[in-house]
């Protein structure tokens, strides 16, 4: 036996090192859609945690990303950009005093990253840290929050909690500028490189908020609105279909709905749902997994509900827990983190039935920002709070050793 565990090894290389990079690098949560499809991946992994600290002086500010190259780009509340390769910090670059990255980052083909300041600045930085351009995009008033950017293949879109969105290309030119009177919703989001997806909402119940489709160069192509309801998060895209989630009102009796149009805004079906809809996710072909919560009497309640592509419900799940992230879909599973007041844990449900598979209890690395990348073999990083923590979720060794 010992003398075939070197053969073992050396297959196992290979297959890892042989592994297709299929996955579209370069936005959070696993594409432009923003649909958190990994189904590059057959199973997300789930065995074992283990912490390293990069920086013990300050914590995250936004999810890390992952490039193609497996190197992270993290940020810290004292104003630090750091770049991980396999959990070793291989530079830092400081931001302007006072200033720290807050929405989170996007990165092009060539693994060149772009982001925003809270106070309106945009840097981008190559994938040795140099710095290519920096510039003063937006004057942000006292509560503006600007939005995660999106990397499109010649453009970057820049967004505003204010209504400020804002298109550059790779050198930092600015294309297209405009300011709506309604804020942009968490994230922009696209069909493809050419169709960019702006959700607009007065934030308020009762009021119809606006999905925008905008051309690269900002010339308006179509809109969609129900009428009065309040869209909950951005839309999301599998570069096919469209879906968005919205509330006609709140409180213990909600009316909800999940909207679900074509690439040229019409409407293809449309689900009235019983509880508060909080984040959706949408497969290759356009299954759509909704997480929802009711606080009814105080109970914390979490919903997740599987649609076919036609809208039909496939099956449902409640869970006595907090879900704070979209549902991560991978070839055979669903991932989701989950809280009941107590502990945080991983859950790994079937995507056939929302069976439970496996589940990990991971309490011991809170507080953690909920939004995780994900590799292609499976392994999950979240990044920490307090201190700037790379928290991964992995297999034993050996079942990476075991052939089966």
């Amino acid at each position: 036996m010992l003398n075939k565990l070197p053969i073992i090894l050396m297959l196992v290389l290979f297959v890892s090192c042989s592994d297709s990079d299929t996955r579209e690098y370069g936005n959070i949560f696993a594409d432009k859609g923003r649909s958190s499809s990994f189904e590059n991946i057959e199973d997300f992994q789930y065995q074992i945690f283990s912490q390293k600290v990069i920086d013990s002086s300050s914590g995250a500010t936004c999810p890390p990303l992952l490039l193609s190259n497996e190197q992270y780009i993290l940020s810290t509340e004292d104003g630090k950009i750091i770049s991980t390769l396999y959990n070793e910090k291989i530079w830092e670059y400081r931001l302007d005093s006072g200033s720290f990255v807050g929405a989170g980052f996007a990165a092009d083909v060539k693994n060149s990253v772009y982001t925003i300041d809270n106070l309106g600045k945009i840097y981008s930085l190559d994938s040795t840290g140099k710095l290519r351009f920096s510039d003063q995009l937006f004057i942000p008033t006292k509560l503006e929050i600007f939005n995660t950017p999106l990397a499109l293949k010649d453009v970057i879109v820049f967004s505003s909690s204010d209504g400020n969105l804002a298109i550059i290309d790779k050198s930092g030119k600015e294309l297209y500028k405009k300011n709506y009177n309604s804020s942009i919703l968490d994230y922009v989001s696209a069909i493809d490189d050419e169709n960019i997806l702006v959700t607009l909402s007065n934030n308020q119940f009762g009021v119809t908020d606006t999905l925008v489709c905008l051309g690269t160069d900002g010339t308006e192509k179509w809109r969609y609105s129900a009428d009065g309801y309040r869209f909950v998060k951005g839309a999301i895209s599998n570069g096919t279909n469209i879906a968005i989630s919205g509330s006609l009102q709140g409180g213990e009796d909600p009316l909800s709905k999940i909207f679900y149009l074509d690439g040229s805004g019409k409407k293809l079906w449309d689900k009235e749902i019983t509880n508060i809809p909080r984040f959706l996710s949408m497969s290759k072909k356009g299954e759509l997994y909704l997480v929802s919560y009711s606080s009814a009497m105080g109970q914390m309640l979490s919903g997740i509900f599987s649609y076919s592509t036609k809208g039909e419900l496939t099956w449902k799940i409640y869970y006595e827990y907090s879900i704070p992230m979209p549902v991560y879909i991978s070839e055979n599973e669903l991932m989701f983190i989950a809280s009941n007041r107590e502990t945080y844990g991983l859950f790994y449900l079937q995507r056939t039935d929302g069976k439970l598979k496996k589940s990990l209890e991971i309490g011991e690395v809170h507080p953690i920002i909920f939004y995780p990348e994900v590799e292609n073999s499976g392994l999950i990083k979240f990044v920490g709070k307090e201190t700037l923590r790379l928290v991964q979720i992995d297999e034993t060794a050996i079942s990476k050793i075991l052939p089966y």
